[in-house]
Parts: structure tokens; C-alpha cells; sequence
């Protein structure tokens, strides 16, 4: 685990401001005595912000009148977005007034300002690409807290029960366990420790022992709009297809170098589904009824015998080499067919290439019915994925629209990728694609923080949160970021849930309540678990246990002096992301001002963080001022809240393709590295 500070940054009442939404890069008041304090120490110890740090400001301020045009008639009548960045509501309807028609930003009605929660460095992420680390291998299996089940670990206490064995409280959750036949070899030294769950399947006699005979199924799109022609080198034009046919012979080369024992599956698809296989037969056309995904599935699991990419890579090249477009888009059968060949082998990937709109079969996209329709089909099609350990990649072609919103879920939810490529530039993204190998599946992450804590942004103000990840590669990283508990505590000094939190945070700042006690005022140092159980490449299964304390600080200024910049950087766009993949675009431009203003402040021109806080504004002018803008939701797609249930449809269905890749390759990846 990386944390932020090297603190845990306690505080009595949550410090906020108001960001300006129209123009960030005019100075901002900041309401609390406590921030204003706080603020004006850093300044005098700390450079002042880089100009790196006006230019993402500045970009951000064009962001709010683009989309307070777009969603301004939308909001009165959908409901009004929850600021889950402050805690308060957001009423769109009152702050958020039709833009002027013709004036100037600077002589126009006043600026909208949003208040929020003055950021601090109360966050934490995990590399997945830690995964490869060695480990320590503690024997026996883990004891866990019958009330949390947090892990006992190298800093739990343990004293002698009245009778026979051990008693431990649990340091999350406060519940006292009785250890009757305790052996001081069960409990863990390291603070990092990995149990076997289950053991590898026995490999098979004559199977070669180490090698990656795993499948990797291309999924065309030869379609008619495939045969559009791009402008390439020495002025020779070449067809969307084309590239596709270069990117799939220089990777079979690659293959055959570093992985020949990998399989290849070829399926090319446009009205019809045409299954390839490793083109050691003639290609089949699927004749099962495309509006039932089952009866596909059932049909081409039946043509997936493969050989090594070793022998068959010469005939795969002259079949893609014959490959012409035509028809329509089925798409949908399509991806059920690569799926009922993908998942007989875990840990391959189906990599999905097209330009166009799924619109023969299920899975079709044609229209906002579709769409809805659609949904069903597509969660299917994720959920199995990620059962059976496959990625789903995602590559449109430039100059086309596909619904990134909708079947970017599938590569967001499995490890895979999300992209819109120029035809001339379908070599390299196949390549990255192949070589981001999938480290782990089933993976399920869940953090354990003390009980006076609470995760923030989850769907209720827990300590305990876990989140189904699914399959992960070696760029992924996942981050949390927590409050402290201010609310009303039970006989037995356990914080109330339905006090605590944002909620009890907001009552603070508007009513200035009483501080009210919590555990953590009596500690010095508070403890961090982070659970990971996954399913590894050669099917073992596993608990990795990472254990770690931080010292509390009551001092905003000690907690926030040498901040790890990588760290908030990376949770902002994670974050930010993450909003914005539910329409909640107000909030995500106000959560993102408040961060690029901190990471401008902490930023100590080092070395390391000026090629953070560079990239950082780089990127996030990218995903913000380039594509959140952009977003166009039909009147229907109103978002939704975290506090309720989902909407059937994702509020990114039928935002533009831009838009969708931005967000989702924002959400998982391990940025700023």
C-alpha cells in the first residue's frame, strides 16, 4: 500500500471553500479560519504553484459553462445531483442559471461557486503490480475477526485468556476473540503475507509445465464501413480494414517469438458471424438464431479446437490477408462467440475491433430501446468474463462510433482496454494489448480501516469496504480515500453510522456542533489491512494480506508536508473519473478544482514532482476540458445517485465515444508512474 502523508490527518471539523466553476484561476476564498490558517502556513513554507498549476485550473473554468448549457433544463426536471465530493445536495435548478446570451464571462451575472470540502492527504492506493512481488508464505490458514473479519497481523495484541489459548481485539472493529488452541506461529511476522487458499490444478500427463497456452481470440469487424480509406505514408491510401490486417500479422509474428504456445482464435463478423478458429479448416458461418445469445454460444463452443499459434500462424495470416467487408454489424453474437471460446481457458483475451454500431442481433445499439434492451445482454456477457478470468479489449476505429459507453463497461469491468485508434496506428495498440498480460483474476480487494474512519464515496459511510475488481494487469491500481468519523457513539464507544460521516461533517461547517468523541482521540497510530483474494495465472487461489500503521496529526500543515504527489494524483483522475462515469459532471469539475489546487500547493518542484504534477496537467486536460465537456446525454440519461439503486441503463450509454474512453481509462490505471 502507498499512502498519501506520512500521517493519518485527524481533524475536529471538515475544512471547506468555494471553487469557482466559471473561473478557477481567479483566487478563491476559503470560509473555514481553520483552512484560511492552514493555507497561509504552506504559502509560507511551500513555492508558490507552478504555472502549470493556472493552466489546469484554467482549462477546468471552460469546462462549466459547456455543460451547465447542456444539462441546465435536464436537472429541473431529473433529479438534482448529491455533491458526494462535499456532502451536501447540489441543487442544479438554483445554482446552475442558463448562461447569458452574448456577455462576457467577466461582466456576465455572478460566478456559479461550488462549496466543497477542502481536500487533505487522507488516501491510500495499491499497484496490482505488486502482485509479482515475492510474499511471505504463512503457513496454516488465517485467523480472522468473527465480527469484521479483518486478519490477525503482525501488529494485533494478544493477551492470555482465562483459560486455555489466546484472547485478541480486533483493532478495526473492537471485538473481542477467543483463540482456544492458538500456536504463535499462526500469527504472521511480516507485513505482507500471502496464504494458499487452493492449490494449482494437477497438470495433466505430457502437459508442458510453464508454458502460456492460453487463447487470444480476434474479433473482427469486416462490415461495410470497415472499407473506408485512410490517408497513409507516400500519399497510398488504405482501408480501415487493412490496418487491421497489418496489426493482426505483426502481432502473430510477436506471438510466435515470445509466446508460441499461446493459441489464436480468428472470428470475422458482419451480418453473418463467421468462425475461423486457428484456420486449419474451412471457416464456419453461424446459422443459430442471433437473438439468443445461448444458441450462439452453444454453436461455437463446438468449433474451438486450437493448435499452438506456432504452427498455425501462416495459414491464419492468408485467411485474415483474404478477409473482404460487406454487410451489417453483428456484433453482439459476435462477442457471444468469442466468449464461449475465450472462457474455456483462463486468463485469455478477446480483443474486439470495429467502427460501427452493433445493429443485427442481440447486443444491438441502434437506438436509445436498444440500448436499454441491450443491457441485460452486455452484464451477461461481463459477469462471464470475469467469472471465467477473460479481458475484453475494445478498439474503435477512429472516424466511427460504436457506444464506447455502453461496451466500454465490458473492458472496464475485466481488465481490459478502452480505445479509439487511427487505422495507421492499430499495430501498436494491439501490441500494448498483448503485452498488458493479466497478473491475476476474480480478484476482490476490501480495506479495513479502523472504526473510527470511514471510506469515502462508497454507497454508505463504512470502515470496511470491498469492491469486485475482477481480472487485473500489472497498470492497474486501485485507491481510497477516507474521512474521520464525527458522530453520535454507542455504550460501547462504537461510532454511529447514520451520524458520522460526510453528513455529520456538513452539520459541522453549517451549525459549528460540538465536537464529539471518537476512538481515534484516545490513539497515537491507526492500523491499514487491505485483503486481496484472486485467482492466479496458474489457477491457485490466494489471500495476500498487506498490514500497515500510520501516526495520527491533529496539524493539517505536518500532515500535508511531503505528500506523496503520485499518490493523490492518481486517486484525482481516479476519482474524478469515477463521478463523471455517472453524469455527475458538476461534482467532478468542483472535486477536480479542489485537487489541482492542493497538487499545485504541494508540489515541492523536485524533481519527481514536477514530472508528476506535469503529467497530472497534461492528462487531466485531456480528460476533463477535452472530453467531459464534450459529454451529450439524451434527456432520459439523467444520473443517478450512489445512495440509490442503479439505473438499468449506464448513465455513459449514449455519450460520445470520446467521452467514454476517457473516463474509463481514467478510472483503474496506475497513473503517474
Amino acid at each position: 500500500m502507498e499512502h498519501a502523508s506520512k500521517f493519518v490527518y485527524v481533524y475536529d471539523h471538515s475544512d471547506s471553500e468555494d471553487v469557482d466553476l466559471d473561473d478557477p484561476d481567479e483566487p478563491s476564498s476559503v470560509k473555514s479560519p481553520a483552512a484560511g490558517a492552514s493555507v497561509q502556513k504552506r504559502d509560507s513554507t511551500q513555492h508558490a504553484a507552478p504555472k502549470t498549476a493556472r493552466r489546469s485550473q484554467t482549462f477546468l473554468g471552460s469546462v462549466g459553462s459547456s455543460l451547465r448549457t447542456i444539462f441546465s433544463a435536464r436537472s429541473r426536471k431529473g433529479k438534482s445531483e448529491k455533491s458526494h465530493s462535499s456532502g451536501e445536495e447540489d441543487d442544479d435548478s438554483a445554482t446552475v442559471p442558463q448562461a447569458p446570451v452574448q456577455q462576457s464571462p467577466r461582466t456576465s451575472a455572478p460566478k456559479k461557486k461550488k462549496r466543497v470540502r477542502e481536500a487533505d492527504p487522507n488516501i491510500v492506493t495499491f499497484k496490482f503490480s505488486k502482485l509479482v512481488d515475492p510474499s511471505h508464505m504463512q503457513t496454516g490458514d488465517p485467523i480472522a475477526c468473527t465480527e469484521c473479519s479483518a486478519c490477525l497481523s503482525q501488529l494485533s495484541e494478544l493477551r492470555d485468556a482465562a483459560g486455555e489459548g489466546k484472547t485478541w481485539r480486533c483493532e478495526f472493529c473492537d471485538k473481542e476473540n477467543l483463540l482456544p488452541h492458538f500456536s504463535e506461529v499462526q500469527k504472521p511476522a511480516e507485513e505482507d503475507v500471502t496464504y494458499m487458499v487452493e492449490p494449482a490444478p494437477a497438470v495433466q500427463a505430457g502437459q508442458p509445465v510453464g508454458f502460456d497456452e492460453s487463447v487470444v481470440v480476434f474479433c473482427i469487424d469486416v462490415s461495410g464501413s470497415m472499407g473506408a480509406t485512410v490517408q497513409g505514408p507516400g500519399n497510398q491510401y488504405i482501408s480501415r480494414l487493412d490496418g487491421v490486417k497489418m496489426a493482426i500479422d505483426q502481432q502473430l509474428t510477436k506471438l510466435c517469438q515470445d509466446y508460441p504456445r499461446r493459441r489464436v482464435c480468428l472470428i470475422a463478423f458482419e451480418s453473418r458471424v463467421q468462425i475461423n478458429g486457428d484456420c486449419s479448416a474451412m471457416p464456419v458461418a453461424l446459422t443459430a438464431n442471433y437473438d439468443n445469445a445461448q444458441a450462439v454460444m452453444d454453436e461455437a463452443r463446438g468449433l474451438s479446437s486450437l493448435r499452438p499459434v506456432s504452427e498455425t500462424a501462416g495459414t491464419i495470416r492468408e485467411r485474415v490477408r483474404r478477409m473482404r467487408t460487406l454487410g451489417s454489424t453483428a456484433l453482439g453474437p459476435a462477442l457471444a462467440a468469442a466468449l464461449s471460446i475465450a472462457i474455456q481457458t483462463p486468463g485469455s483475451q478477446v480483443i474486439m475491433c470495429t467502427d460501427g454500431l452493433a445493429n443485427v442481433g442481440v447486443g444491438s445499439l441502434e437506438s436509445s430501446d436498444q440500448v436499454h434492451t441491450a443491457e441485460p445482454f452486455y452484464e451477461q456477457m461481463k459477469d462471464l468474463a470475469k467469472q471465467h478470468g477473460v479481458s475484453i479489449s475494445i478498439i474503435s476505429i477512429e472516424g466511427g462510433d460504436c457506444k464506447l459507453g455502453q461496451l466500454g463497461i465490458l473492458a472496464d469491468a475485466t481488465g481490459g482496454q478502452v480505445n479509439i485508434v487511427d487505422p495507421l496506428q492499430l499495430r501498436d495498440e494491439f501490441g500494448s494489448i498483448l503485452e498488458s498480460r493479466v497478473l491475476a483474476t476474480n480478484v476482490r480487494a476490501t480495506l479495513y480501516l479502523h472504526r473510527g474512519l470511514y471510506v469515502r464515496y462508497e454507497t454508505s459511510m463504512v470502515n470496511v469496504v470491498t469492491r469486485d475488481v475482477g481480472s487485473v494487469t500489472g497498470d492497474q491500481e486501485i485507491t481510497f480515500e477516507y474521512g474521520v468519523r464525527r458522530g453520535q457513539t454507542d455504550a460501547r464507544g462504537a461510532v454511529s453510522e447514520a451520524a458520522g460521516g460526510d453528513e455529520a461533517e456538513k452539520k459541522e461547517e453549517k451549525g459549528g456542533a460540538a465536537k464529539v468523541w471518537n476512538p481515534v482521540d484516545e490513539l497515537e497510530w491507526l492500523p491499514f489491512q487491505l485483503q486481496l483474494r484472486y485467482t492466479a495465472a496458474d489457477g491457485s487461489k490466494a489471500l495476500r494480506v498487506f498490514v500497515q500503521r500510520r501516526n495520527l496529526t491533529r496539524d493539517r500543515v505536518r500532515a500535508e508536508q511531503h505528500v506523496n504527489l503520485r499518490v493523490v494524483a492518481s486517486h484525482a483522475v481516479q476519482q474524478t473519473a469515477a463521478f463523471a462515469e455517472q453524469a455527475y459532471f458538476t461534482n467532478a469539475q468542483a472535486y477536480n478544482v479542489g485537487m489541482s489546487r492542493k497538487l499545485g500547493l504541494w508540489n515541492t518542484e523536485s524533481d519527481a514532482d514536477r514530472r508528476v504534477y506535469s503529467a497530472f496537467t497534461d492528462y487531466n486536460h485531456d480528460l476533463v476540458h477535452e472530453n467531459v465537456r464534450r459529454a451529450r446525454f439524451s434527456s432520459s440519461a439523467v444520473p443517478g445517485s450512489i445512495h440509490d439503486e442503479p439505473a438499468r441503463a449506464s448513465p455513459l450509454a449514449n455519450a460520445d465515444d470520446k467521452v467514454a474512453k476517457a473516463v474509463f481509462r481514467a478510472k483503474k490505471k496506475a497513473h503517474f508512474t
